[in-house]
């Protein structure tokens, strides 16, 4: 590691934060990757290069996805939040994370109709926040 690159991190608060804000998101994506990847206990079992490319290749498409739905459903719930009238000011909106799991079953059956066309702009209402 260079000298001069140790010495910026010590001296500058700021991109310490920024870093360590980084990092914080690479581990939220890992989670979820654990989260998705939970048969075998996370390990790739098969024995064919091709096979574990395909496998490891998969585990891509199905992370995408869930950050692709989640941050549709994130800027939905900010956006409905403004209509609302709530202040949302956009520097909280940095530490938002779209690799979140608590959601999803990775235990569940999923059917896919590849023939059904589906409105893209049509949403599944939000949920509500509990009452304190």
């Amino acid at each position: 590691m260079d000298i001069w690159y140790l010495a910026h991190c010590l001296e500058n608060e700021a991109y310490r934060r920024r870093l360590h804000d980084r990092l914080r998101k690479g581990e939220q994506l890992h989670a979820l990757r654990r989260h998705l990847f939970f048969g075998h206990e996370g390990q790739l079992r098969q024995r064919q290069p091709e096979d574990q490319t395909t496998q490891a290749g998969s585990l891509n498409l199905v992370t995408n996805a869930v950050v692709c739905w989640n941050t549709v459903y994130l800027s939905a719930a900010v956006e409905q939040f403004r209509r609302e009238g709530s202040h949302v000011a956009e520097e909280d909106l940095v530490h938002l994370s779209p690799a979140r799991s608590a959601h999803l079953n990775p235990y569940g059956r999923y059917d896919f109709d590849l023939g059904a066309t589906y409105d893209a702009t049509e949403l599944r209402p939000l949920l509500q926040p509990a009452s304190p």
